[in-house]
């Protein structure tokens, strides 16, 4: 018996792939600061703290561009893991939550 059936499979690759298409779509909408140096990078004004002046005076736009998208991937790609736990272990288990908190009391011997 394979680790992960088939069907299992085709779910996990059909979640990815969405995933990926909102990143994707998320990141299209996502407004990047342009700037041609560092001085007018700091000198835009905003209400939220999204100005990055150490990035913007070692960086060029473009890199900080990249770094944005890779940061917010990273960030959301936590949670594809978490899901495709969730999609193997109702091959096994009749009921399956994610982030289930369970309380209790452990002996020393048993840590």
């Amino acid at each position: 018996m394979a680790a992960i059936n088939e069907l299992t499979c085709e779910k996990i690759k059909g979640y990815l792939e969405s995933f990926i298409d909102r990143v994707i779509e998320n990141n299209q909408r996502r407004r990047i600061r342009s700037f041609d140096n560092p001085a007018s990078y700091l000198a835009q004004v905003t209400t939220k703290p999204q100005l990055k002046p150490f990035h913007a005076a070692i960086m060029p736009p473009q890199v900080m561009a990249i770094s944005e998208f890779e940061r917010s991937f990273s960030t959301t790609l936590g949670t594809t893991f978490e899901e495709a736990a969730r999609l193997i272990a109702l091959d096994h288990h009749a009921e399956v939550q994610r982030s289930y908190e369970i309380w209790g009391e452990a002996s020393h011997q048993a840590l």
